[in-house]
């Protein structure tokens, strides 16, 4: 069973028994479907069923030549609305089913993201048909979560310590991320002494300060799923959604991470406090995006 589709709104699922029975209306209710043929006798499906506006569930089969669907894998969803570049997505496969990881080295948090790829058939389509492949770097970015809760915003005036070094811009750091990956010594530099003049101001600070009032928004790796992420960023939309099957309430915020975008869904049982525009949002987080593919 599917961990998280208790984000979805599903939470009352509590063993296999009651997701097959969810499989067969969704089945059954489909409200978008893609197929492509992927051997002789055999066709690659994915079935969505949409719940909500931008949340649902898919189901990834395949068409036997007797037209019976064989059932490879099941994932809730939610798709971003904000668009993200991202450089030189790269598509890895898993090999125990139908299912795809995006990776891609992301410049405003510094580190490489690894993500569920959303739109399979879309991918298998691009990489496998008669017209040619280009690496995608384009990608719409969600998240569900499981455990939230919900932290006042905070306002890092840096003017409060005039004879501290700020922090480079998100923009510089951005430019000189990308000036370090091409091999430029003197972007490296910069870069280290900025984040030991970081050190030293937060260290300074820490002493008197409570940490979330020191650091804004982060984005970190979390646990041993690699697409599972720890998140804090500053909701900038909050929108009160109910699962119209199970009644549950959820929550879909739009949050701003290191000015990356997430849509996230997180059911309103899971969630401490109340989403409001300018509040942060605590939480961990199953990263998945919606690939452009040319």
């Amino acid at each position: 069973m599917h961990s998280y589709l208790r984000a979805i709104g599903f939470s009352k699922i509590k063993n296999n028994n009651d997701q097959n029975q969810l499989i067969t209306s969704a089945i059954c209710n489909s409200t978008h479907r893609q197929e492509i043929k992927t051997g002789a006798d055999t066709t690659l499906a994915q079935i969505n069923y949409e719940i909500t506006d931008q949340i649902g569930i898919t189901i990834i089969g395949e068409y036997s030549s007797d037209d019976i669907l064989n059932i490879d894998h099941i994932f809730p969803y939610c798709i971003g609305t904000h668009t993200t570049e991202q450089p030189e997505i790269q598509i890895e496969a898993h090999s125990d089913k139908e299912y795809y990881s995006g990776i891609s080295d992301d410049y405003n948090l510094g580190i490489t993201l690894i993500y569920a790829v959303q739109n399979i058939v879309d991918y298998v389509k691009s990489n496998w048909s008669n017209t040619y492949y280009r690496v995608p770097n384009q990608v719409k970015f969600a998240g569900l979560s499981l455990n939230g809760r919900i932290l006042y915003g905070v306002h890092l005036d840096y003017d409060a310590f005039p004879h501290e070094k700020h922090p480079i811009s998100n923009n510089e750091r951005r430019e000189l991320i990308a000036k370090a990956r091409s091999g430029d010594a003197d972007a490296m530099e910069n870069l280290t002494l900025d984040d030991m003049d970081t050190y030293s101001l937060i260290s300074k600070r820490i002493k008197d300060e409570d940490l979330y009032t020191i650091v804004e928004t982060y984005f970190m790796p979390y646990g041993i799923n690699n697409e599972e992420y720890s998140v804090l960023g500053i909701i900038k939309k909050s929108t009160q959604i109910v699962n119209e099957i199970s009644g549950e309430m959820l929550y879909n915020l739009t949050v701003d991470c290191n000015d990356i975008l997430i849509d996230i869904v997180i059911n309103a049982l899971d969630l401490q406090g109340e989403p409001k525009v300018g509040r942060r949002f605590k939480g961990v987080i199953w990263l998945q995006g919606q690939i452009e593919f040319l």
